[in-house]
């Protein structure tokens, strides 16, 4: 059992209990501003302070409710094909998109733990080993991380690496990636509980490639494959 102590309050009051006890998560305000939350199923708390750096919150997409789906209009707007470099295949804009045009939300399995994750993507290398150079809509061992996106540091992860190799339709999984104080970042992800949005960060004209910047914790250990 926790408890947050609050000055208003005349004793600890409990906010939750375990998750055996069936009250896993809790998402609520701080007075102020700011928010708690709780996700028993991961042990993760997450703490948001009111105020923050204005200059990193003003003017930023709304994120739409969990199940939102990609209007067909923005669908049949990108297409996914060969960059014609080391970047591999990468998203198109087929016509013009307006500055914060909803792209979806990563797609992918969840998985729980970092050790679920170890075991999940040794799984894939094995698979990858075996069928390499049988199945041209497969990856190969190199890139069987690629697609894993951490929601919380390291607890919880969203591998998108199926849905990737589907390229029939586009998903914020084929997003590549630009540094993002460069002119060809031109997408943003926001971060929502446990949904990761996506959004254009200005007008993308016809032709140009959609990409947003992955973070140095992606790169880490990996800086001479940067692309």
């Amino acid at each position: 059992r926790i408890f947050v102590i609050h000055p208003n309050f005349a004793s600890s009051t409990p906010i939750f209990s375990s998750p055996s006890l069936n009250t896993p998560c809790f998402n609520l305000p701080l007075p102020g501003g700011g928010r708690i939350s709780f996700n028993g199923d991961t042990g993760v708390l997450r703490i948001r302070p009111p105020g923050g750096d204005k200059k990193k919150t003003i003017d930023l997409p709304t994120v739409p409710p969990q199940g939102t789906k990609l209007s067909e209009e923005i669908l049949s707007s990108i297409d996914i094909h060969d960059t014609g470099t080391i970047r591999g295949f990468g998203a198109f804009a087929i016509r013009p998109l307006d500055r914060h045009v909803f792209l979806g939300f990563y797609e992918g399995e969840v998985i729980r733990t970092r050790e679920a994750l170890e075991s999940h993507i040794a799984k894939r290398r094995k698979r990858l080993q075996n069928s390499e150079g049988t199945n041209k809509n497969d990856g190969d061992q190199s890139n069987a991380m690629d697609y894993v996106m951490s929601l919380d540091g390291g607890v919880t992860f969203l591998d998108g690496y199926d849905r990737a190799m589907d390229k029939s339709i586009f998903s914020p999984v084929h997003l590549n990636h630009e540094d993002g104080e460069k002119g060809g970042c031109n997408c943003m992800r926001l971060l929502e509980d446990d949904r990761v949005a996506f959004f254009t960060s200005r007008c993308i004209n016809e032709g140009e490639e959609l990409r947003f910047d992955y973070g140095r914790n992606f790169w880490a250990g990996k800086e001479d494959t940067k692309i």
